[in-house]
Formats: structure tokens, C-alpha cells, sequence
């Protein structure tokens, strides 16, 4: 076999099993890693929810929810207000839906995973799912049932849980 052919078998061999590769923090959390721009986006987003409506609702980042027999992990959860019980037992996951889960895009997702993430939200009882896509500036808001409404300017409105946020304070 040819030597520079062997190079190029082995070089797409090298590609191939790097592609199969999954890092811990992708196999802890069942997503890919964030990339700057998707962790600055998150930063924002709880920086523009949590001083306009931390008295009705408990922002909580990262955490695993139950989905039936599975978990996922949205990047920002939104429950109805709550006291956290400092020094309690704190379970791994929460087994109650959130009324919202936020998805942040990453580069190695699809459109079509996190809409299919999404109508698994609503079949365990998540009332609205928003999609954030940082590298077009949007944040589409989806109800079961209902077509997504997609903001790039102004005020992003999920009138289902009564929140409103800039959308010029999430992508600054």
C-alpha cells in the first residue's frame, strides 16, 4: 500500500475515534461542553431574570430534572418560588417539572434535538420551553400545542408564567 495513502487512513482513522470521543463533563450531563458564548448567554439570561422576578420564581442553573425514567439537564430552570432549606438533603435530581426550561444552543446541537428536548419538557409537565440560539441573537418561546414565538428584539415575552426580559441584555 502506498505510504501517503496509509497516512491518509490513518490520519481519518485519528478524525473518526475523536468524533466518538466524549468528554466527562458531556458524559455526566448528557450534553456538550458550553462553549464561551453559551456560558456568557446563561450568565445573562439569570442576570436579566432573577432582579426582575426573583420573588415569584427560584432560578435554578444546571440542575437535573426528572423526566420520567430519564433525567435532563436544562441550562436554566424556573420554578414557582420556594425557601431552599440551607443544610437540608439536597437530592441529586428534582422530580417535579419546572414551569420553564431554558436550552441554550451549543454549536454541536441541532434545532430539531432541542425542539425534540422540548416536547419531552411538556410531556412531563413543563408549561414553557425557550430555545436560545446565541449565534443569531434570538430566543424562540414554546407552549405545547402553540407555534414558538421567536424575539431578536425588544422584550422577550412568556405571557403562559408572566415573565418579560430585554433581549438587548441577554446578547450585550
Amino acid at each position: 500500500m502506498d505510504t501517503t495513502l496509509e497516512m491518509e487512513l490513518e490520519e481519518d482513522l485519528a478524525f473518526l475515534k475523536s468524533l466518538r470521543e466524549v468528554s466527562d463533563y458531556e458524559r455526566e450531563r448528557g450534553k456538550p461542553m458550553p462553549t464561551q458564548q453559551h456560558s456568557t448567554t446563561q450568565a445573562n439570561l439569570l442576570a436579566a431574570l432573577i432582579p426582575r422576578h426573583k420573588k415569584r420564581f427560584r432560578f435554578m442553573s444546571e440542575l437535573t430534572i426528572e423526566l420520567g425514567k430519564k433525567t435532563a439537564v436544562p441550562d436554566i430552570s424556573i420554578y414557582p418560588y420556594y425557601p431552599i432549606e440551607w443544610g437540608a438533603e439536597d437530592p441529586a435530581a428534582k422530580a417535579e417539572p419546572p414551569l420553564v426550561a431554558i436550552e441554550i444552543i451549543s454549536p454541536s446541537q441541532t434545532l430539531t434535538e432541542i425542539r425534540d428536548k422540548a416536547r419531552k419538557y411538556f410531556a412531563q409537565g413543563v408549561k414553557s420551553c425557550w430555545i436560545v440560539q446565541p449565534e443569531l441573537q434570538t430566543i424562540s418561546v414554546l407552549h405545547p400545542g402553540e407555534k414558538p414565538r421567536t424575539f431578536d428584539t425588544g422584550m422577550v415575552e412568556d405571557a403562559l408564567v408572566g415573565i418579560q426580559i430585554p433581549i438587548e441584555e441577554v446578547f450585550e
